[in-house]
């Protein structure tokens, strides 16, 4: 993380006090038994790696998160195809169908974050991809809504790339090159708005709707192989760790520990890892702020998601086979705004720490103009719906809610990376679970109030739900270093 010069001489206490908490006490053991790197050059030390080997790497891990955008999108389109073929009536499972998935993610992040911590990025990241591959293959052969439903659940929860893509990348890459890495990463992903739902409209007229699942198991399972073949543990505690357990065994001297092992028993550490992700969520304030102002944002985006194909379909008359092309505005935001922000946010930190004053902090300045954009965009997308404005109106102004999402996620990455360090991949969870969970109830919502108050009063409502995300990351970019600096991580790990 970027050292910070923060003028009260108390602050400058805590932070030392926070950070010797943070990083894992060594003090027990002496200098000569704690296993580190070899100097700044060690080549074991992921951050120097080829710059050919980690940027494979990130797009590799893009396309493995480019699988799961598609394979969240591309049944959209077909949702009253399968509604009929499965003898639903029910007009909320069409919404649930793609929903459903966001509780999935809200679970899967208690069981992967602390693996990964425990056991490393690689183990959990193979395992996870490997269950998202059979869940997928039990979605295309569903025989009911409740069994498909069931599948996407399971889907959500198999999720890996959604936490470890922001943690690898934070693992290879130091502070002042991560948000363009974090940009690239994000880019790949985002064209799912895209393409999924304009491949799963085609693909679910010409050859069914079972089609758009078996569809993610033909692309996810070669490039699992492929990612098993080529990723190493990134995880620096992991390989730390191995290195100190080699040299046990060669030297022979049992007092040799990693940098980052403390004197606590298993059953301790286990319980930290497990409970981090949650604790992290209720006890630090910032990871909460980051949470709420994420969830505000993404579940925003969903009701747009969620409707699109509907909207298009009953007020605009667009050919089934083409309400994929809608989400064309959605797309053309997000990609924008991965290019944009992540530039900007390496070369704005490069500048802070040049004049000694880099901190997570920096981050943060995209996140307010995505909490801005977001809502606004939605406002606009209700109301030229309801007054029925030309077809490629609502279009373009769905691309400011893609563009403000991309803007908070990328931030939002960053930050969490930045600021938790080792605990990175809990602090992204625990972001993620208030997203998703967000993302699952809101847009449920979105239908009835449609309904009851038309298009554009509806979403004037929801515009303003979202727009509490503004003041919060307001408080986060001007008073967050304070803020996570007093919430400790050693109010969270066990005595």
């Amino acid at each position: 993380m970027a050292s910070s010069t923060p003028k009260d001489p108390e602050l400058v206490l805590l932070e030392k006090e926070s950070f010797r908490e943070f990083e894992s006490s060594v003090s027990s053991f002496s200098v000569e038994s704690v296993v580190d790197f070899e100097g700044p050059d060690d080549p074991a030390d992921p951050y120097n790696w080829s710059p050919l080997y980690k940027w494979t790497l990130v797009i590799l891990i893009s396309f493995l998160s480019l699988v799961v955008n598609l394979a969240i999108l591309m049944c959209a389109p077909a949702t009253s195809q399968i509604l009929k073929e499965l003898h639903s009536t029910n007009k909320l499972h069409a919404t649930i169908l793609v929903s459903i998935w966001e509780l999935g993610e809200v679970v899967g992040p208690f069981l992967l974050a602390p693996l990964s911590e425990i056991y490393g990025r690689l183990p959990v990241f193979h395992s996870f991809n490997i269950m998202f591959i059979l869940f997928a293959v039990g979605a295309a052969l569903s025989k009911n809504m409740e069994t498909l439903i069931a599948m996407r659940f399971f889907l959500g929860l198999s999720v890996a790339s959604t936490i470890l893509n922001p943690c690898i990348v934070g693992d290879m890459f130091r502070e002042e090159e991560r948000g363009r890495a974090l940009g690239i990463m994000g880019m790949i992903p985002f064209i799912a708005p895209v393409l999924g739902p304009t491949v799963g409209g085609l693909i679910s007229q010409a050859k069914g709707w079972r089609w758009t699942f078996w569809l993610i198991v033909i692309i996810a399972s070669p490039l699992q192989l492929l990612f098993s073949i080529i990723y190493r543990e990134s995880y620096r505690v992991r390989i730390l760790e191995r290195k100190a357990e080699s040299m046990r065994k060669r030297t022979g001297n049992s007092s040799l520990r990693s940098r980052y092992e403390v004197e606590k028993r298993p059953i301790l550490i286990i319980k930290d890892a497990v409970f981090r992700p949650i604790l992290l969520l209720i006890r630090s304030r910032a990871v909460l702020l980051v949470g709420l102002c994420s969830a505000l944002n993404m579940s925003l985006v969903y009701v747009v998601i969620t409707s699109l194909g509907t909207i298009y379909d009953e007020r605009y008359h667009i050919r089934k086979d083409l309400l994929g092309l809608t989400y064309l505005g959605l797309g053309f935001g997000m990609i924008i705004g991965v290019q944009l922000c992540g530039q900007f946010l390496d070369r704005y930190l490069q500048r802070k720490i040049k004049s000694g004053n880099g901190k997570p902090e920096h981050r943060l300045p995209p996140m307010v103009l995505g909490s801005v954009l977001v809502p606004l965009g939605l406002l606009a997308f209700g109301w030229a719906v309801q007054e029925k404005a030309h077809w490629i109106i609502p279009i373009v102004f769905s691309s400011f809610v893609g563009f403000g999402f991309v803007a908070n996620s990328i931030a939002a990455w960053s930050y969490l990376v930045d600021a938790f360090g080792i605990y990175s991949a809990s602090a992204t969870a625990g972001n993620i679970v208030l997203r998703n969970a967000a993302s699952a109830a809101l847009p449920l919502a979105g239908p009835a109030l449609s309904v009851k108050l038309g298009y554009g009063w509806a979403y004037t409502v929801l515009a303003l739900i979202g727009l509490l995300a503004v003041p919060i990351s307001l408080v986060l970019w001007r008073l967050g270093e304070r803020i996570r600096i007093k919430d400790s991580i050693g109010r969270i790990t066990s005595k």
